[in-house]
């Protein structure tokens, strides 16, 4: 009996991040101005959505974004809610310091987007500055 509740644990994780990620990704590729690129790969890892700015169609647009998905099972406690927001946040960073970003996203500023999971529940939505922003605002 427990191999059979851990095993479907297991299975509620997989499942259960990989639903909400399609969701995710169905919402996000409506959004005008941006070509969205799924696990997107950099020299520092694999983000789970970067927002590319289509500057071709929308040469105007501000923003760019990260968006790091984090999904935990309805059972989590917050404290361990509280150590993925520091997962998310160490790796939205690292990607942000990726030079193919700083190369694809032209002059917009780049969001980065932390978005926590609880089973279905959005538990923690949070968004960061990069480094080049935290830069720019102490050199202004």
């Amino acid at each position: 009996m427990v191999l059979i509740h851990r095993q479907n644990a297991i299975r509620e994780f997989i499942d259960g991040e990989a639903h909400v990620k399609g969701f995710l990704l169905a919402y996000l590729g409506l959004t005008q101005g941006y070509i969205l690129l799924p696990e997107y790969e950099s020299s520092k890892g694999y983000a789970d959505f970067y927002m590319m700015p289509d500057l071709v169609r929308q040469p105007d647009i501000v923003y760019s974004y990260i968006v790091e998905v984090k999904y935990a099972r309805r059972d989590t406690s917050d404290a361990d809610i509280a150590l993925l927001k520091r997962d998310a946040a160490e790796q939205l960073r690292r990607y942000a310091d990726d030079g193919k970003v700083a190369r694809t996203k032209g002059n917009t500023r780049l969001g980065l987007i932390t978005l926590v999971f609880k089973g279905w529940e959005l538990v923690a939505l949070e968004k960061l500055a990069s480094r080049a922003d935290c830069k720019n605002a102490s050199e202004a």
